[in-house]
């Protein structure tokens, strides 16, 4: 093996941490528990349908319906490992190599795939834009400019709600903007290790599903299975 491959994938890879023992346990909801139970005994320990259970989607796109009334379909959403798949399929497959992504706040948690993938993050809008990064904890006077921009620049959006559903504005409630942006979110903050995420919307819907296919397949099923038992608790 390599000396470079032998060091930890952190070392190599700014923006990664290192894994740490998590010493705070967090309680599994009830609901979660018997939501996974139910999976294993109807026998969900194979492969799931590529975009994700259907039940999990419908309830993914509802909530975003309710809190920005958007139109979302469930045919538009990807279950991904994770929050962090979904950024890291965004970024492959809609910024080329050697462009910029803008953030309106913190672009930390897109460092590591902004690396490996040869990207810029800057908060410099008049650089070569491929795609903005946004999330509803930024400045909505600063958001608001950054829309603006990426409607006539044709840059694409991803609107990260990964740390909850907050507010009431989305770049998607625009019509002209609704085609090029991306929702993506989690269930880590509820179940830290399941790895369960998404991806919503956009025209390059497909395109982005296919990709995150091509990596993992599909979402561990019972972790998706389980999820759906967020809602019941």
């Amino acid at each position: 093996m390599s000396a470079t491959l032998a060091r930890p994938l952190a070392q190599r890879v700014l923006g990664l941490p290192e894994p740490t023992e998590n010493t705070v346990i967090l309680p599994v909801p009830e609901g979660v528990i018997d939501k996974a139970y139910e999976a294993l005994d109807a026998g969900h320990t194979h492969y799931t349908d590529r975009p994700g259970i259907l039940p999990l989607r419908t309830q993914i796109v509802n909530a975003l319906n309710r809190q920005y009334a958007l139109e979302l379909n469930p045919d538009a959403a990807t279950i991904t490992c994770g929050a962090t798949e979904a950024r890291f399929v965004a970024l492959k497959q809609l910024a080329p190599a050697g462009t910029s992504v803008v953030h309106a706040g913190s672009g930390a948690v897109l460092t590591a795939a902004a690396q490996l993938l040869g990207l810029d993050l800057t908060t410099d809008t008049s650089a070569p834009v491929s795609l903005v990064y946004l999330t509803p904890a930024d400045d909505p006077a600063v958001v608001a400019v950054i829309c603006e921009q990426a409607g006539a620049k044709n840059w694409w959006i991803v609107w990260d709600v990964s740390a909850g559903l907050t507010g009431s504005f989305h770049p998607a409630q625009r019509a002209e903007l609704a085609p090029q942006t991306i929702s993506v979110g989690s269930f880590s903050g509820a179940l830290p290790g399941w790895r369960v995420g998404w991806m919503a919307g956009s025209k390059a819907a497909n395109k982005l599903r296919a990709y995150k296919q091509s990596m993992t397949i599909c979402t561990t099923s019972v972790s998706q299975w389980a999820a759906l038992g967020l809602e019941e608790a």
